[in-house]
């Protein structure tokens, strides 16, 4: 079954979208970038870029007259290295006749200041229903001598810095998820018609968007348990459309980036500081941010908006929310009570994405100090006990499920830290993460499974449970991504190994039925497939 490009139409009730057969032109232009484990592309070269009308909600005969343009847009990733200057793009229509274009940079690599993602806007014109396949060359045209704006012969694209995009017009615009997939710019990931080790995942994954009741989406706010946006909603379904690729997907991630922001997000008056709505009213930065709201700050999610779409509302959260986190850290770290981010994995890990989020869009100086800090307090914590584990109080953390823990440690919770970890190795180059991600996964290895092998410990040093069942096995997909890490850093086979066979357990208990539970399986399980597809150290 091809997923890399199918179009996708809306059924009723929220549900997900239903593929129709791709017509054979878009199947054999896509098809020949959908490669497994493809590298990192040449720095110059051309990308098919597929325009998709919105179907039209009218059952009545469609009038004899042309479509009217519109304004297309898009976010556009490159891989570390592949771009360095936007006027390098160029646009052909399907006919290959140039199409005028408009550009800004939405964000660099901080380590090389190469492109990390482009916004491209121009205008199309086509009828309801209908798909067009566009390309769009990057670097030096053909035959010039090098990767310069000024090339002779060279059509660059306009740098407009106030463009303004349209994520939400009647025509989407999408890459092949294999162009997605190689620029790593939401992370490491696998093309989901690639994945032939785990065709469980692929069709449970979908299977339980589709059949979950209530659906996804009439699911609200929360500040007590489980809620709709619980392990970073947006990014979950953000990684669902990357390995994709359809418009069908893009459209129903970008719907629930809007939904958290309107929903979610209360901001100070002069919009610089953001945190989420379940915070107190009268907080201030002098006062640590509670648990329940460090979960609930999603930077993860609102970059990926921001990166595949351009939208200004989206860089303004991810800078508030990172604001928020940057000028509560003394509160946070150095409270009279508690060190407030020691206090549980999770909270260290939503707190470093959020400010990795924030810093991959501003690369200032006061962010990466911020960040380094955090950094400096996760090796230490590490350090200060022998297993690998990240070792607090299970019971200050979780005290109905632990009665006595003083030195334990949450394998789900290492794992969100982990991802956090190599979100910021990726902005930062810092060799520290590698030791810090291979303690931890010889931890998980060695000490945090059940006996049987086939799960993790919920708690993993609790004197009165000992944790011993493999129930909790719809967590592997949450926490084998650190093997994947373990690997991609060292280039180790026995890491993939053991988590090939704790996702294969993983995907046969996976639990979808609530959006916590179908966020936990989606969020991060394809960084995992990423890890194992890349074809260099990491």
């Amino acid at each position: 079954m091809l997923l890399v490009a199918a179009p996708f139409v809306w059924g009723g009730c929220g549900r997900p979208p239903i593929a129709r057969r791709v017509e054979p032109r878009v199947r054999a232009v896509l098809e020949a970038h959908a490669t497994a484990a493809r590298p990192a592309p040449p720095r110059e070269g051309s990308v098919p870029l597929l325009l998709v009308a919105d179907g039209g909600g009218s059952a009545r005969a469609p009038e004899k007259r042309a479509p009217a343009e519109v304004v297309v847009s898009a976010g556009v990733p490159f891989a570390p290295g592949a771009l360095r200057d936007v006027r390098l793009l160029r646009l052909r229509d399907a006919l290959g006749a140039a199409v005028p274009l408009r550009v800004k940079p939405l964000a660099v690599w901080p380590l090389d200041r190469s492109i990390r993602s482009a916004l491209i806007a121009f205008h199309a014109a086509l009828p309801p229903g209908a798909r067009a396949i566009y390309a769009l060359e990057y670097g030096a045209p053909a035959g010039s001598p090098g990767q310069r704006a000024d090339a002779p012969g060279a059509r660059p694209a306009l740098l407009d810095e106030a463009l303004l995009p349209n994520p939400d017009g009647p025509i989407a615009a999408v890459l092949p998820p294999s162009w997605y997939a190689a620029s790593e710019v939401c992370g490491p990931q696998l093309p989901a018609m690639d994945d032939r080790r785990f065709p469980g995942f692929e069709s449970g994954i979908e299977r339980g968007l589709e059949r979950m009741t209530p659906a996804y989406d009439t699911y609200g706010v929360s500040c007590a348990g489980a809620h709709r946006t619980y392990y970073d909603g947006p990014h979950a379904l953000y990684q669902r459309f990357l390995r994709n690729g359809d418009a069908g997907r893009y459209r129903r991630a970008r719907a629930e980036a809007l939904w958290y922001r309107q929903h979610e997000l209360r901001f100070s008056p002069d919009r610089r500081v953001a945190v989420h709505v379940c915070e107190r009213e009268d907080w201030t930065p002098e006062r640590p941010l509670s648990w329940q709201v460090l979960r609930r700050m999603l930077g993860q999610g609102m970059l990926d908006d921001h990166l595949l779409t351009g939208d200004p509302a989206a860089r303004e959260a991810v800078l508030a929310m990172g604001e928020a986190l940057r000028r509560n850290l003394p509160a946070l770290t150095e409270g009279k009570k508690e060190d407030v981010l020691r206090v549980t994995e999770r909270n260290m890990a939503w707190a470093m994405m959020t400010l990795s989020s924030a810093y991959a869009l501003d690369p200032r100086p006061e962010l990466r100090s911020a960040l380094r800090g955090l950094m400096d307090r996760t090796v230490a914590w590490q350090r200060q006990g022998t297993s690998g584990a990240f070792e607090h109080d299970l019971h200050r953390a979780d005290p109905s499920e632990c009665e006595r823990g003083p030195r334990g440690g949450s394998p789900f919770m290492t794992a969100l830290l982990v991802d956090a970890l190599m979100d910021y190795r990726a902005l930062t180059g810092d060799a520290r993460v590698r030791e810090v991600v291979v303690r931890a996964a010889s931890w998980l290895s060695e000490r945090a499974m059940t006996s049987d092998r086939r799960a993790f410990r919920y708690l993993w040093g609790c004197e009165t449970d000992a944790y011993d069942d493999s129930g909790t096995a719809d967590l592997n997909l949450l926490i084998v991504p650190v093997f994947g890490a373990a690997y991609a850093l060292t280039r180790d086979p026995r890491w993939l190994a053991v988590g090939d066979a704790l996702a294969d357990v993983g995907v046969k208990e996976m639990r979808v039925k609530q959006p916590k539970q179908w966020n936990q399986a989606m969020r991060a399980f394809g960084r995992y497939l990423g890890y194992r597809a890349r074809p260099d150290p990491g």
